[in-house]
């Protein structure tokens, strides 16, 4: 059966800053971005994939194995990117065809006809145009906003750990690492963990990636996921609930957060609650409160709309390609845009927009060429271009912001 993959709009906004560079079913939750998952739930289909206008050449580039955006849309299961999908959900939409599933009003899933398909698109498609048909309301995990995603991280992460053999360790682990409830840690191949090291599973299990490097005396906890490649710095305290997608270089403390990949918090600070985007860059000592002194919920301003996250624990969401100076200070619920520098003593504002240049508390737009050389050289260290497409993307969403 043909498996369509979408995105809204609407989901994307309130997902803003991640949402803003990549498409939402490609935002991380868990182990696996939300499109991964549905690949190991059905690894034999090819998806078809509906993205926004403005992020059609660069999903092409990143997923070229999927159709993108086709004139001709096809019959199948229809699937909101922004789902948590597990597999009794898929059975449903399978085995009953013209089934919808409803959340709040709007279509999550589907199986449709090829005509309803064709409707669908003719009308604006998943991204600008409510759906043709109606349905039930379901259950399903929608997630809405980032903190959503940090929120959902830790259940997220014990769903996923059954794609994995939990006890099996196929890595290296030094004498004097100290494994506590192996049975339900997971080591990758080529992955090692040095002496001194403390992985601690009694909370959730840890599945830790090929060729990881646990330095010595770090301390992680789980619910874990590191992805491949990343590396731990010795006294490292990576605490539960957080996921660390591939390549990063993570150190200090860090609790309850995730990390969409190819970012460095290599030193000393505290992240909690936090969402940070990839290619970012978190100068020492960098900290974030995840909680307000007085106890009240925390508020975000999400596109320009304040936000009541009804939460008391929310932290830092940082879009790609941004960096902080040495010691900078990020208050609860800031939310800065990609491509942004913030070099400031004191808290800085807690909206930055996209290419800001925050300096001693004043901002001004960064220069796009300069972002431009900054992102290619990050890139290029780690053996990855900057393509045409990013650019593109980039350039746009530095025009459009200031």
């Amino acid at each position: 059966m043909n498996i369509t993959l979408f995105e809204t709009r609407e989901s994307a906004e309130r997902l803003d800053p991640i949402a803003l560079t990549r498409p939402v079913f490609d935002l991380r939750c868990g182990g696996f971005t939300f499109m991964e998952r549905i690949h190991l739930l059905r690894p034999k289909t090819t998806l078809t994939l509906f993205v926004r206008d403005e992020l059609a050449e660069l999903t092409r580039e990143r997923f070229p194995d999927c159709k993108v955006n086709p004139d001709t849309p096809s019959a199948g299961l229809w699937l909101d990117g922004a789902v948590l999908w597990r597999e009794e959900s898929l059975k449903l939409l399978k085995e009953q065809s013209d089934t919808a599933l409803m959340k709040e009003g709007r279509l999550v899933g589907g199986n449709l006809s090829s005509k309803d398909a064709r409707d669908w698109i003719a009308a604006g498609g998943p991204c600008e145009a409510p759906s043709p048909v109606s349905g039930d309301e379901t259950d399903v995990t929608v997630l809405s906003y980032l903190w959503d995603c940090v929120h959902k991280n830790g259940d997220a992460i014990r769903d996923d750990a059954s794609h994995f053999s939990l006890g099996e360790i196929n890595g290296q682990i030094d004498d004097g690492a100290h494994l506590v409830n192996r049975d339900e840690i997971f080591v990758g191949e080529e992955s090692r963990v040095r002496v001194g090291a403390i992985i601690h599973a009694e909370s959730g299990p840890v599945i830790i990636g090929k060729n990881v490097v646990i330095q010595p005396g770090a301390y992680i906890e789980g619910p874990l996921f590191i992805g491949e490649g990343s590396l731990i710095k010795a006294g490292a305290k990576i605490f539960g609930e957080t996921t660390i997608g591939p390549g990063c270089k993570v150190g200090g403390e860090v609790t309850e957060s995730i990390f969409q990949g190819w970012s460095n918090k290599q030193h000393d600070g505290f992240l909690g609650n936090a969402y940070i985007g990839e290619w970012v860059n978190l100068g020492a000592g960098t900290n974030n409160s995840d909680l307000k002194n007085n106890y009240k919920s925390v508020e975000v301003m999400v596109n320009g709309e304040r936000i009541d996250t009804g939460s008391l624990f929310v932290g830092l969401f940082i879009g790609d390609h941004s960096k902080s100076a040495i010691g900078t200070q990020f208050n609860t619920g800031t939310v800065v845009g990609p491509a942004c520098n913030v070099v400031t003593a004191g808290f800085p504002r807690r909206a930055i927009p996209p290419f800001s240049c925050v300096l001693q508390g004043k901002s001004k737009g960064h220069d796009f060429d300069r972002f431009k050389k900054t992102a290619i050289a990050a890139k290029n260290r780690r053996g990855h271009s900057f393509s045409g497409a990013e650019e593109d993307l980039f350039c746009r969403i530095a025009k459009e912001r200031h």
